[in-house]
């Protein structure tokens, strides 16, 4: 009698590779061992990957898609905490936003710490083909991030004196860092820590700072002890006379 169909093993395959990648990389796992962990026979991982590398390419493309839907969510949720705090001004929105940025942020931070594995096998892979699929997703990263700090910088919510694309390089880069930082831990990390140390450090460093001397903020941020006219940071703006 044959065996009825398993409308998981395609998933459960995938699940299986990641597993095996990340104990024994890329090279040296077996689709035996793929094929036994996931309750199937080699022939039938045969009959979804055509090697053990299309299934990593799945896996890869799978996990970059991930993450660029949760960007593409990231800016749905901004949009609406615009609409919903628009009237609200000064240390207010800056205390809201912030939290706002901690909270939607660490949804990524999840995206990372689940496919952890990921990234240790992605480098260790070697491969030309992943390694351009990566840099590509960078490019399209890089670019998507730097083309919503131009969109803050003119509705004057970054200062105008730092170039966007730099503030994309250095949130892309960031969010890697803390994906290899992951790849090494064995015990899941306070993320929202860790998010909201790097939220404030972006915010004292690019964002407009909350007026010096308000409570809470002794001297206020560094931002703003350089604040031109109008709280432009970096003293080079003047307003025509």
């Amino acid at each position: 009698m044959a065996r009825p169909a398993r409308p998981d093993l395609h998933d459960a395959l995938l699940d299986a590779a990641r597993a095996e990648f990340a104990l024994r990389g890329l090279d040296r796992a077996r689709v035996e061992d793929i094929a036994r962990r996931a309750s199937a026979s080699k022939g039938a991982f045969y009959l979804h990957f055509q090697s053990k590398e299309q299934a990593f390419e799945e896996i890869l493309q799978r996990f970059m898609g991930a993450l660029e839907d949760q960007a593409r969510r990231r800016e749905e949720a901004e949009a609406s905490f615009r609409m919903a705090h628009a009237r609200l001004a000064g240390r207010d929105l800056h205390e809201r936003q912030l939290k706002f940025d901690c909270d939607v942020d660490v949804e990524l931070l999840e995206v990372l710490w689940r496919n952890r594995q990921i990234v240790t096998v992605i480098e260790s892979a070697g491969g030309a083909q992943y390694q351009r699929s990566v840099a590509e997703f960078r490019r399209r990263m890089q670019a998507f991030v730097s083309a919503r700090m131009a969109e803050k910088q003119a509705t004057g919510f970054v200062r105008r004196d730092v170039d966007p694309q730099v503030l994309g390089d250095i949130l892309v880069g960031t969010y890697e860092g803390f994906a290899r930082r992951m790849a090494g831990l064995k015990e899941k990390p306070d993320l929202s820590g860790w998010l909201r140390s790097f939220v404030q450090v972006i915010y004292d460093g690019c964002f407009y700072a909350v007026p010096a001397g308000r409570p809470g903020r002794r001297g206020g941020s560094p931002a703003a002890r350089h604040a031109g006219p109008r709280g432009v940071t970096g003293g080079s703006h003047k307003e025509s006379s």
